[in-house]
C-alpha cells in the first residue's frame, strides 16, 4: 500500500482523486483501480487523518483485544456487501440478537427478551415501529416524537422508544423523521441479525486498501475547477494535485460545515440536501473491568430512563500484540488494563448533554447505572461526588493517539478513601468494585468526522438522492448518500462502488 506524500514544488496529476479514506472512499478506489480503463497509479485516495477507516477505529490496551470505538457490528446477513466481503476474507462470525435484555430504569428491573415480550409497553413500541411499513407518506412530515404523541402513547412508552429506537438510529426522537423511517422500513433488505467478527474491523479496511495508492494526512481544503476541465485539490497545508474526476466520500458534516470549499461553489440544491440530512452526536463510554459481574451469555441491554440508553459486553479472541491493527490508539503498557469490557452507547441529545460533563462525571454516572443494574439491592446506595476525585492532568496510562481522547485509570477517577469502601461492597457495587479504567469517545470532537452517523431526518425527503447526484465530474459517496436511509457499513461500500461506476460510465461515454 503506497502512502507517500506529494511535494510542494511538483504538482501531481491523477485521473481520479478520492477524498476520504473510509470504507466508501476505499471501495470506490478499489473498483476504479481494478478496472480496465484505470491503472493503480491513476487513482489516489486523500485521507485527512493519519489512519484509514474513517469512523472505523479501535483502541488497544484496554482489553486483551482491540476495542472498537466506532462501528462494531455488522447489521444483517442478507443482500449485504459487507457480509459478502468478510465471508471472502474468511472471517469467523458470531451472530447476536438485539436487544438481548431490557432494563427499566425507573423500576430497577432487568428483563430478558422473553420477559420483555410480555411487557405491554415494550411490545407497543415494537409494534408501532414495525407498523411504519404500512403507513402512507403524508405530505406533512413530522418527528417520531410528534408521531408517537399523536398516537397517544404514555411517557413510559415514549421513554422505551427513545432508548430502543431513537438511540439505535443515532439521534433523539424529536430529530427522527417519520417519512425517512417509513422509507428505511421499505428499503431495509438485510435482516435483523447482528454480527461481530473474530478480528478488528480495521482488518476489513486494510483488506480493501491493500493495493491502493493512498496519501495520509492530506486534508483537502479546496476543490477548484480549472479552465482545462480538470480539478486542482489543495490541502490545508498548501499542497496541491490535479485530477480529472473527484469523488467526495466524506461525512455529510463536511459539506454542512463547509470544511471544503468549491470553486465554483456547489449548487444550492446540493447544499440544501446536505443540510437536510441529520447527523447527531454519538458518544461511547468504554470501561475495563477485572471480572464479569453480569449474567453469563448477556450481550446487550437497552436501558430506559438511564444515563446510558444501551450497554453491551462483547468478547473477541486475544490479539497477538498490543496494537495489531491499523488505526489503533495503541497503549504502551505491556498488558491489558482489564479482562472484560462494557461499552455504553449514547446518541442524540443524551450525547450532547453528556458532552457537557467532565469525563469523571461520565464515569460516575455510568458505573452507578451498572451497579444498580447488576448489584444486589441496596437502597442506601448513593455513590456521591465526594468519593470521586479530580485527576491530575498527567496521564498515568499513556495512549498514543492521532485523535482526541485519553485513557483514565480507576485511581484517576475514584478518591482513595472510596477504594477501601468499594472493596468491602463488591455485591452491591460490582461495577465500581471491578472497574480498572476507561475511555470516553465523543465523536463530535473527532475533527474530520464531527458526529456519529446520518439518521432518518425530518423534512429530508429526497435529500439523499439529491446529495448522491454528480455535479459535473464531481461524484458523491458515503453512507449519507444511500437511498435506503441506511447508516451501516454496507451503505458505505455500496455508495463507494456506485460512485466508481458513475466515473467509469462517464469515461466510457466521453471516449465514444
Amino acid at each position: 500500500m503506497e502512502r507517500s506524500s506529494s511535494t510542494m514544488d511538483e504538482e501531481e496529476c491523477f485521473k481520479v482523486a478520492v477524498v476520504g479514506g473510509g470504507l466508501a472512499g476505499l471501495s470506490a478506489a478499489e473498483v476504479l483501480s481494478s478496472s480496465t480503463i484505470f491503472r493503480k497509479e491513476d487513482v489516489v485516495v486523500l485521507e485527512a487523518s493519519s489512519s484509514l477507516g474513517g469512523r472505523i477505529q479501535s483502541v488497544s490496551g484496554l482489553a486483551p483485544w482491540p476495542v472498537e470505538i466506532g462501528p462494531e457490528f455488522l447489521h444483517g446477513t442478507q443482500n449485504s456487501s459487507i457480509k459478502k466481503l468478510v465471508d471472502e476474507m474468511g472471517c469467523v462470525q458470531r451472530e447476536l440478537n438485539f436487544p438481548d435484555y431490557y432494563y427499566i430504569g425507573h423500576e430497577g428491573r432487568l428483563l430478558t427478551s422473553e420477559q420483555a415480550s410480555e411487557h405491554a409497553d415494550i411490545e407497543m413500541v415494537h409494534d408501532l415501529f414495525k407498523a411504519l411499513i404500512d403507513e402512507d407518506s403524508t405530505p406533512e412530515d413530522m418527528s417520531m416524537a410528534e408521531y408517537l404523541r399523536k398516537k397517544g402513547v404514555s411517557s413510559t412508552v415514549m421513554s422505551f422508544a427513545e432508548a430502543i429506537y431513537g438511540n439505535d438510529f443515532g439521534c433523539s426522537l424529536d430529530k427522527l423523521g417519520v417519512h425517512e423511517c417509513i422509507q428505511e422500513a421499505h428499503q431495509w433488505i438485510y435482516g435483523d441479525t447482528y454480527i461481530i467478527l473474530d478480528r478488528p474491523l480495521s482488518s476489513v479496511v486494510n483488506h480493501v486498501a491493500r493495493n491502493l495508492n493512498i496519501r495520509l494526512d492530506w486534508a483537502v481544503k479546496q476543490v477548484e475547477h480549472l479552465e482545462g476541465g480538470n480539478f486542482r485539490l489543495r490541502s490545508q497545508d498548501g499542497r496541491t494535485l490535479r485530477a480529472d474526476f473527484v469523488i467526495l466520500a466524506v461525512p455529510v458534516t463536511t459539506l454542512q460545515q463547509s470544511l471544503i470549499t468549491f470553486h465554483p461553489p456547489l449548487p444550492e440544491g446540493k447544499l440544501r440536501a446536505a443540510k437536510a440530512i441529520g447527523m447527531s452526536n454519538v458518544m461511547k463510554v468504554v470501561m475495563a473491568f477485572t471480572h464479569q459481574f453480569w449474567p453469563k451469555g448477556l450481550f446487550d441491554v437497552v436501558c430506559s430512563d438511564c444515563f446510558l440508553p444501551e450497554v453491551w459486553m462483547t468478547e473477541y479472541p486475544e490479539a497477538p500484540s498490543a496494537a495489531d491493527s491499523n488505526g489503533d490508539e495503541g497503549c504502551k503498557n505491556p498488558g491489558p488494563l482489564g479482562q472484560y469490557i462494557v461499552v455504553g452507547f449514547i446518541a442524540g441529545d443524551g450525547a450532547s448533554r453528556a458532552a457537557q460533563l467532565s469525563e469523571e462525571e461520565i464515569f460516575l454516572q455510568s458505573l452507578t447505572q451498572l451497579d444498580r443494574m447488576f448489584g444486589k439491592s441496596d437502597h442506601s446506595f448513593a455513590l456521591g461526588s465526594s468519593v470521586w476525585r479530580q485527576p491530575a492532568k498527567a496521564e498515568a496510562f499513556n495512549a498514543t493517539s492521532t485523535v482526541s481522547g485519553r485513557v483514565f485509570l480507576k485511581d484517576d477517577v475514584l478518591d482513595p478513601s472510596a477504594l477501601t469502601y468499594l472493596a468491602e461492597s463488591p455485591e452491591t457495587r460490582p461495577a465500581s468494585h471491578c472497574f480498572r479504567g476507561g475511555m470516553i469517545v465523543n465523536w463530535a470532537d473527532r475533527h474530520f468526522i464531527r458526529g456519529g452517523y446520518s439518521h432518518p431526518s425530518v423534512n429530508a425527503r429526497g435529500a439523499r438522492l439529491e446529495l448522491a447526484k454528480p455535479v459535473g465530474n464531481i461524484f458523491f459517496a458515503g453512507e449519507a448518500t444511500h437511498p435506503g436511509v441506511n447508516p451501516c457499513l454496507q451503505a458505505a461500500i455500496d455508495t463507494g462502488r456506485r460512485a466508481a461506476h458513475e466515473v467509469w460510465g462517464t469515461c466510457r461515454r466521453s471516449s465514444l
